[in-house]
């Protein structure tokens, strides 16, 4: 079929029609392979058409050389792009360049890109979005060749910082912080004056975001998106937190209600206007960026800003290089050891039958002394995850790759800690409850986590022989929920 479209289009029958079709057709890895085969090098005829009277010939007829992935053709697309007059068309060129090694055209394709950032600024409406298209598609061809140099972050306090945190216990990371002036928000907390230094320390935050000040346009536009970003700070805070000057890589995330397609739009469209206004000082690009221009539609009116830096390293999780699907997240342990607080004495003898990749026993090594620790899980590849993952923190924990309920030791724990299974049925739990008794020192405590939270908590209840301390919930939805409990003394 491609063979009989192509000679329709050699012989100049309905060539528009039949070079969609033929696009359409080598997108599968076959066809195309059958195609460059066919054509055996001699892309002249298509090469021919890139100087068609028809604007959508030319552009589909790029597309495809674009496709073929044949550096030959490399000189004609650009003769084309430099001579082409229809706005719409110059991007097909470019990302037609940009499957190939287009390295020797670099200091012509930067050239074009500061000659466009002028036209830019006097370009009517209707041209201006071709333009920004253009510009966006440059930007990542000329960012694959030569990337600006990474920044180092160097602040030490900043005026004003989010940190987004279990919404349920967001008052269990306030009462860490020591500096600055603290308040509650729905998913957080805010702190003016923070010490960065003392933030880096806590453990039960997730992100950690920058709110951009500045007057936020009512629009919900990527117009008005990009204009309320830009009128903030945002350049100002970069230079002041990190060494080097120079351009930022960026991304941006949105947070809103537009479905997938119109989401993507109004992400390119805003980074191209952020480039444009930035004058190339924010760069945007789709992997090694350094900062996430984080957008958030407003119930008010249009969006706010916040910034987020990956350039500030976060060293709290960096022992969890391995897990497996139903690994807890490091920072859920870690929240959950703060839950349970009160109840964790100094120097402990800890178990965790269910201990997976080690999470819970190395943040409880964390948040107190304990020792010694053993880790008992039936899944040996996670025992073994578990040792690796241990093994970065340097801590004295010891892991046996066995079944719980099999499971002897020559004397009794103070603590049980543990992530439950997600299968833990109510025969599971009275089969559990059993076994731990046999392995627990009178006035041992519990630390049970699970996300059938409604039936971990029934069961602690139904058990004569414990008594819960505490209960917390971590997420409603997932019905997640810590129980601690106390095996009675006597």
């Amino acid at each position: 079929m491609v063979k009989d479209i192509y000679e329709s289009i050699c012989r100049g029958e309905d060539v528009r029609a039949n070079l969609i079709c033929l696009k359409q057709l080598i997108a599968d890895k076959k066809e195309k392979s059958a195609f460059a085969y066919m054509l055996a090098g001699d892309f002249r005829k298509l090469a021919a058409l890139l100087k068609d009277k028809d604007a959508k010939i030319r552009k589909n007829a790029a597309l495809i050389l674009g496709e073929l992935e044949s550096e030959d053709v490399l000189p004609w697309l650009y003769e084309a792009y430099e001579k082409e007059k229809q706005l719409f068309v110059r991007e097909s060129y470019l990302k037609a360049m940009e499957k190939l090694n287009f390295s020797q055209m670099l200091p012509k394709l930067k050239k074009r890109q500061k000659t466009l950032q002028e036209e830019l600024l006097y370009a009517a409406d209707e041209g201006k979005k071709h333009l920004q298209k253009e510009a966006a598609v440059l930007s990542r061809m000329i960012l694959k060749y030569e990337k600006p140099k990474h920044h180092t972050f160097c602040g030490g306090k900043t005026e004003d910082v989010i940190l987004l945190c279990n919404r349920n216990n967001r008052q269990i990371t306030a009462r860490q912080i020591q500096t600055g002036e603290v308040s509650m928000l729905a998913g957080g907390v805010r702190i003016q004056g923070a010490d960065l230094q003392e933030i880096a320390k806590i453990r039960t935050w997730q992100e950690l975001l920058f709110p951009l000040h500045g007057k936020v346009e009512r629009e919900y536009t990527a117009e008005a998106a990009a204009q309320t970003v830009w009128n903030t700070e945002i350049m100002e805070l970069l230079q002041s937190l990190h060494e080097e000057k120079g351009a930022f890589l960026f991304r941006i995330e949105y947070k809103g209600s537009l479905d997938e397609r119109k989401k993507s739009e109004f992400v390119k469209k805003t980074a191209s206007l952020l480039e444009e206004k930035s004058e190339r000082m924010l760069i945007n690009s789709i992997s090694d960026y350094e900062i996430e221009i984080r957008i958030v539609e407003s119930k008010k009116g249009g969006y706010l800003p916040f910034l987020r830096l990956y350039t500030m390293e976060d060293e709290r999780f960096v022992y969890r290089k391995e897990s497996i699907a139903a690994s807890i997240a490091p920072v859920n342990a870690a929240l959950i050891m703060q839950i349970a607080g009160d109840y964790l004495k100094e120097n402990a003898q800890v178990l965790d039958p269910f201990c997976g990749v080690g999470t819970m026993l190395i943040e409880r090594k964390y948040f107190r002394s304990a020792d010694p620790l053993y880790g008992v899980d039936i899944y040996a590849e996670g025992i073994q995850k578990a040792r690796d993952n241990t093994a970065v923190t340097k801590m004295p924990i010891h892991y046996i790759a066995r079944d719980f309920f099999t499971f002897e030791h020559d004397y009794l724990f103070d603590e049980l800690i543990t992530d439950m299974p997600a299968s833990a049925d109510e025969a599971f739990y009275r089969t559990f409850f059993k076994k731990a008794e046999t392995l627990l020192k009178r006035g041992a405590v519990l630390v049970l986590y699970n996300r059938q939270g409604t039936l971990l908590e029934e069961m602690c209840r139904r058990q004569n022989n414990l008594t819960i301390l505490k209960t917390a919930v971590l997420n409603e939805r997932q019905n997640s929920k810590v129980v601690v409990a106390k095996l009675q003394e006597a």
